[in-house]
């Protein structure tokens, strides 16, 4: 029995000394002949894979494995696997991160989410519209962790003031002595505490920093200050409970799927741009996959997932509790409520400040100089330089420098005569506090093992394998992936599952003549269908956090959206997809060996 504890503690510590150990035989050179390398790079990844998906070890160091083992093993040299970990999709993504700190660091944010809120009004189910339109157009360009803890405390804050104005109301209502409520600070959310006190918390710490180095503290921090500042969330009326929980859902829901309109909006699409530039390094491919390319097809697929999810939220938490009970939430004084609190809240943040415009003005720039680097409409601004030596990592890290430099107050003398300090934007003391240097080796792990799966031959062995799925037509195989990919996410890491299958789908678009992008698009697009469990994906875990939320809501909500947004995604792919890739021929970039171009019709 003294056994069972030890086991309990350690498993994971056993688990991943076993792993290796049970699959030596796949790097011995008797068994596998001139097979040996390709077999040994699949050593690695079934490695690499099962401590992604149980978590053995920190999911960012286990990207540090093929900077190990594929030296010792002879699959490749250090210095080309170590190439991997900084290559231009790594800064490209570096780049993004440093714009989306920055908007933190000047809390545009905050300014921007207030603003969309006096402008949708004052019922919760526009409330809800506009934080989801708030957290999707953040999260196209901030990760989707970041921008879910930026925008959960304003709607927590919310949602608490929408609650006490219920309560108020009803109790005047009823004629039932009530104690004064005294009038909320600048800065400060209503917590409803035991029955002699109530206090207020400070909107700015209400949650943890949104740039923690691991989004493992982002979840653990928002755990222990909702812990400290508990909201008395079961002494709701059943309204005010559904109305708390689509509100917070909203706010993840949104970070996830605004996440992959873009190339920088998910780590998933990182990866996905990654590979497909190591697998397709040619002056052709790197025309056709470009930021703006990407955008014209997932941004349409993105607004018309976000519209279904506000309809469904809005039928689950409004309109169904409405039809079953008859009892509306909808009250013109708590309207009228909301709408004070949203232009106090507004005004306190006073003028626009020259940090601010700054930091939009140049996230504007980085989003224009994506865009209309190789438009494909157009002739692009690259042309002007020496062809194909700028991506889209340029502009990027070029942003990214320039907040560095850029100062945060205006160079004008003030009314004493005297010149205002200096401060950049951003400071290397926020870099070294804020960035998130696992996604980073994350990210340059996925390279590394796509890398090494083409350098050691491991391609051409799954390539011989994937064959025997020739028979299912692209569609189905397409529907199957989908499907596969959005439920394998709900629990295992989005960004594992990314780095396994886009390698595969590769290959077995390669081996049935299908253009790569038919298979690599869904797989990517469909890790971000995360929304049914709290492990799914960070934004899931951070508002389950909040407490305003059971596993059996987010079930609820979550599945249906799972397979409505799956078929979106597939309906888009044939449609926008089709028109802007071309996916119903096999392209030039591709290896023709052995493949002549085929069309498919679905």
């Amino acid at each position: 029995m003294s056994v069972l504890p030890f086991l309990k503690s350690y498993w994971k510590t056993l688990a991943a000394l076993l792993i290796p150990i049970v699959l030596l035989p796949l790097v011995l050179e008797p068994l596998f002949g001139d097979k040996i390398y390709a077999a040994r790079c699949g050593y690695v990844m079934i490695i690499m894979g099962s401590y992604w998906v149980l978590e053995l070890v920190a999911i960012p160091i286990t990207g540090l494995l093929p900077a190990i083992l594929f030296p010792l093993l002879g699959v490749q040299k250090a210095e080309d696997v170590c190439i991997n970990y900084f290559k231009d999709s790594v800064m490209l993504f570096v780049g993004g991160l440093l714009v989306a700190m920055a908007v933190e660091e000047t809390n545009l944010h905050r300014r921007i989410a207030l603003r969309v809120l006096l402008i949708v009004g004052a019922r919760p189910y526009w409330i809800m519209a506009g934080f989801m339109i708030v957290s999707a157009g953040l999260s196209m360009f901030i990760s989707n962790t970041a921008t879910t803890a930026m925008i959960l405390p304003i709607a927590v804050a919310v949602t608490v003031e929408l609650n006490r104005h219920a309560v108020t109301l009803q109790q005047s209502r009823s004629t039932i002595e009530m104690t004064p409520i005294q009038h909320q600070s600048s800065n400060s959310v209503y917590i409803e505490g035991s029955e002699e006190e109530s206090k207020t918390r400070p909107l700015d710490q209400s949650f943890p920093d949104s740039s923690a180095a691991n989004i493992a503290d982002v979840i653990e921090k928002a755990e222990a200050q909702f812990e400290d500042a508990e909201i008395n969330f079961k002494s709701l009326s059943p309204r005010q409970q559904e109305i708390s929980k689509a509100l917070v859902l909203s706010v993840a829901y949104a970070a996830s799927i605004g996440g992959m309109a873009t190339l920088t909006g998910t780590l998933t699409n990182v990866i996905f741009y990654g590979q497909f530039r190591e697998q397709y390094n040619n002056a052709a491919a790197r025309e056709e996959l470009t930021y703006a390319s990407f955008s014209f097809f997932a941004l349409p697929t993105m607004i018309i997932c976000l519209i279904v999810a506000w309809c469904w939220l809005t039928f689950q938490f409004f309109l169904f509790p409405y039809l079953r009970s008859r009892v509306s939430e909808h009250d013109p004084e708590i309207d009228r409520n909301m709408k004070q609190m949203f232009r106090r809240k507004f005004s306190e943040l006073g003028p626009v400040r020259f940090a601010e415009m700054s930091a939009l003005a140049l996230f504007l720039t980085l989003v224009v100089l994506w865009f209309f680097r190789a438009p494909g409409f157009m002739a692009g601004w690259d042309t002007g330089f020496r062809q194909h030596f700028i991506t889209d990592a340029t502009p990027a890290v070029l942003i990214g420098f320039l907040l560095f430099l850029w100062p945060r107050q205006i160079p004008v003398r003030g009314t004493d005569g005297k010149w205002p300090k200096y401060q950049a934007i951003l400071t290397w003391k926020v870099i070294a506090r804020k960035f998130p240097w696992d996604v980073v080796l994350l990210l340059g792990g996925s390279l590394a093992l796509a890398d090494g799966v083409e350098k050691s031959g491991l391609t051409d062995v799954l390539k011989g394998v994937l064959l025997t799925l020739s028979s299912i037509p692209p569609l189905g195989i397409c529907a199957i992936l989908a499907l596969i990919v959005t439920f394998c996410t709900e629990f295992a890491s989005n960004s594992a599952i990314a780095t396994i299958f886009i390698p595969l789908v590769i290959q077995l678009a390669e081996g049935t003549c299908v253009n790569p992008l038919y298979y690599m698009l869904p797989v990517t697009i469909s890790c971000s269908f995360a929304f049914m469990f709290p492990v799914a994906t960070p934004p899931n875990a951070i508002v389950f956090s909040s407490g305003f939320l059971r596993v059996i809501d987010m079930v609820k909500a979550g599945v249906v959206l799972n397979f409505v947004c799956m078929g979106i995604m597939i309906g888009s792919l044939h449609t926008f997809g089709y028109w802007v890739f071309h996916l119903d021929q096999y392209p030039e970039w591709a290896p023709q060996e052995n493949c002549t171009a085929l069309q498919f019709h679905n």
